[in-house]
């Protein structure tokens, strides 16, 4: 057994399939296979059950990868202890995020808090084009946004870290007809009636294209108050359309109570989650700790 094993195990398990872990890891797929299977004949188990339809954690599997995502922090946190003295950290770790993400990210900032008591911090919402330009301003030093694929490469004087690609999922009661399914055709939305979130430009955008599909949808209200939504759902008068990363820092309430649901096959413009920064500043070493601590919080979401 060795770290990079773990790394390919944790990988698949995030994209739930080999050929998606794989090219996130930049090896072949039939290298992650062999050396996954080379893992579970050493330990006698099996992790993954493979199938066309992608690759699902065994009983004994989300046992261990319990256990190889605490080992790869636990290696991580030795890094970071090799470059922060706990005494001496001080400073400023100012920071915002996305609207979607916010309750990772405050895990995520707690976190370092409580180790490094000295330290002040600043953590803001807003949406992801007045993040890049408070930081293009010099009045924040970190932040986490969304945007498409396609515009990243026009971060002009930015430095973007990508996390995870995103997509527009449906959110439902699991008391509504659509849960029982994992995804639905685009013109079975016409046939529900949606809450939806106000100044979401990815979900404007969407919406634009429906339209151009296959007509309006069905609108019960737009608001910008998360509150409402989530009564809505909760009382099953609604469904909604939200990022499917949005769920990830909800990961108990969503099972316990609700389903998410692919909208297919509807093409939708690649949607990426990152961190930027100026391109003209070294990243401090408060700003990388809490870059890892949010991928430490991501990760245990995601499996």
């Amino acid at each position: 057994m060795n770290i990079e094993q773990l790394e390919y195990i944790v990988e698949i398990a995030k994209t739930g399939s080999l050929s998606a872990a794989a090219n996130e890891l930049h090896v072949t797929q039939s290298a992650l296979s062999q050396s996954v299977s080379r893992l579970e004949e050493e330990l006698g188990i099996k992790i993954f059950q493979r199938s066309h339809a992608g690759a699902v954690a065994t009983e004994e599997g989300r046992r261990i990868l319990k256990k190889a995502l605490e080992a790869l922090h636990a290696i991580d946190e030795m890094k970071e202890n090799a470059l922060l003295d706990r005494n001496m950290m001080q400073g400023e770790l100012d920071v915002a995020s996305f609207p979607g993400v916010m309750p990772l990210l405050v895990k995520a900032v707690s976190s370092i808090k409580q180790e490094y008591p000295l330290l002040r911090v600043t953590v803001g919402e807003n949406y992801s084009m007045q993040i890049l330009e408070d930081i293009r301003a010099n009045r924040l030093g970190l932040g986490l946004i969304a945007m498409y694929a396609k515009d990243i490469e026009r971060l002009t004087g930015l430095a973007f870290e990508p996390i995870v690609q995103g997509k527009l999922v449906i959110c439902a009661n699991k008391k509504s007809p659509i849960a029982q399914h994992s995804s639905i055709h685009p013109r079975e939305l016409k046939k529900h009636d949606l809450v939806l979130y106000q100044g979401d430009s990815f979900l404007d955008d969407f919406v634009t294209d429906y339209r151009a599909a296959y007509g309006d949808l069905s609108i019960l209200f737009s608001t910008n108050n998360g509150g409402a939504i989530d009564a809505a759902l909760s009382e099953n008068l609604a469904i909604t359309i939200g990022h499917d990363f949005s769920f990830y820092g909800n990961r108990q309430w969503l099972a316990d109570q609700y389903a998410m649901i692919d909208i297919a096959p509807f093409a939708q413009q690649p949607m990426q989650v990152g961190w930027v920064k100026s391109e003209k500043k070294q990243m401090s070493s408060v700003y990388q700790l809490c870059v890892n601590r949010f991928k430490h919080e991501l990760d245990r979401k995601r499996i």
